[in-house]
């Protein structure tokens, strides 16, 4: 499972979902009671929002399908230590 922290994904190339709403569309959806339980939970561990965890796992997804991530690349915290 990836898991990533709000600063962590400012890649200038993806789209930014302004508060203001612009370049935006809203989307209603319909998940399983344990579905939201576990995004609730995970958005509460990690310190943002679940309408931020569902934007960055439908660009994960977006990215996957067009046969990879968008550069720049993305480093979870603690990784960068790593190199």
């Amino acid at each position: 499972m990836w898991r990533c922290a709000a600063e962590c994904c400012g890649s200038p190339r993806r789209s930014q979902v302004g508060k203001d709403g612009k370049d935006a569309e809203r989307v209603t959806t319909t998940l399983t009671r344990t579905q939201k339980a576990e995004l609730d939970r995970l958005a509460k561990s990690q310190g943002v929002k679940v309408a931020w965890l569902v934007r960055r796992a439908v660009e994960r997804y977006l990215e996957e399908a067009a046969g990879g991530p968008m550069l720049p690349l993305e480093l979870e915290r603690g990784e960068d230590g790593k190199r």
